[in-house]
């Protein structure tokens, strides 16, 4: 969420749909949604992106065409939504704020839920000074830092929590073909 590059690179594809663009009218297009980068800075990218297999690259000169290859993963947020809203009999909005609170270990903005879908107030608000603390935090890892409200879980979930990681790493890692379906109850 924070970090300016994962956000440039989902805009660079949205921008780009499928039929691709040039890197002046690509310029054009970020500029356009406030993004504003050197062009030689902008060409790096578009060919780390490329380097990575998230995009084509055609020639037509004298420009080169960039088009999506592939889908960008997804984000963390989305990942934890995603695993969240399988859970039945639980309100997955407070589950999904528990889980990135628990991950992150420090209060979750307002902008942080929306990028996992969730639109609604929960949980209660943090404190000024944890605020400014994951603030602090996310300074010096240089990101954005948000001006939104932060909050922290209202309930806790201590027996989803390890079942949610645990989802997420097998699937990360396609392994799920690892895990025993059922337990044997008794000795043959």
């Amino acid at each position: 969420m924070f970090s300016p590059e994962k956000d440039l690179s989902r805009l660079i594809v949205e921008s780009l749909g499928k039929d691709g663009k040039s890197i002046s009218s690509l310029d054009k297009d970020l500029t356009e949604k406030g993004i504003k980068n050197h062009r030689l800075v902008l060409t790096g990218y578009l060919r780390a992106m490329k380097d990575l297999g998230f995009l084509r690259a055609r020639e037509v000169p004298p420009a080169i065409i960039y088009t999506p290859a592939k889908q960008l993963p997804e984000s963390l947020y989305q990942t934890v939504k995603r695993q969240c809203r399988r859970l039945k009999g639980v309100d997955t909005d407070e589950v999904i704020l528990y889980t990135l609170n628990r991950l992150f270990k420090r209060p979750i903005f307002e902008s942080e839920l929306h990028l996992a879908d969730v639109m609604r107030p929960l949980g209660i608000q943090a404190d000024e000074s944890a605020v400014n603390e994951a603030k602090k935090i996310l300074r010096r890892a240089g990101n954005v830092i948000p001006a939104d409200n932060a909050y922290l879980p209202a309930k806790e979930y201590p027996d989803i929590y390890p079942d949610i990681l645990a989802a997420i790493v097998l699937e990360e890692k396609d392994s799920y073909h690892l895990v025993m379906g059922t337990k044997q109850t008794k000795l043959i």
